[in-house]
């Protein structure tokens, strides 16, 4: 079999940004509006606001701490924003392939890492590449 180089960069998605925005505003409304008793509410507002700096850290951009991700022979590799130079690093078993969703989850000596990638995100060709470069690895 033919081993093939990816190496992405992803563009910032500030369309996947704004739905997460608007999900994460939803959910932390919605205890509110069910009536729960004001102690709950507030709790589970906390808790969505929590998870929306989360996931905006999985959102590709200048503010990811991931900035860049190679699969060479010798496996996969990162670059991260602070760093000059690239990490080893392995696909974890949150990783998800969709048809127009890729939900990347990655150990590395640097820590848990991820990305939440669309096709607007990489030229086809790179999204090609990358979807079936995972497969091949789960």
């Amino acid at each position: 079999m033919t081993s093939f180089p990816v190496e992405i960069e992803p563009r910032p998605e500030p369309r996947l940004a704004a739905a997460a925005l608007l999900l994460h505003a939803a959910a932390a409304a919605l205890p509110w509006a069910a009536r729960c008793p004001g102690w709950l509410a507030a709790l589970l507002s906390l808790c969505a606001a929590a998870a929306l700096a989360a996931t905006v850290g999985r959102l590709a951009g200048h503010h990811c701490r991931l900035q860049g991700l190679a699969w060479r022979e010798d496996g996969w590799r990162v670059r991260l924003s602070a760093d000059t130079g690239e990490w080893a690093a392995r696909v974890g078993p949150g990783t998800r392939v969709h048809a127009d969703l890729i939900a990347l989850d990655l150990r590395s000596t640097r820590g848990r890492l991820g990305w939440l990638l669309t096709r607007e995100a990489l030229d086809p060709g790179q999204f090609r590449r990358l979807k079936v470069r995972l497969r091949l690895n789960c």
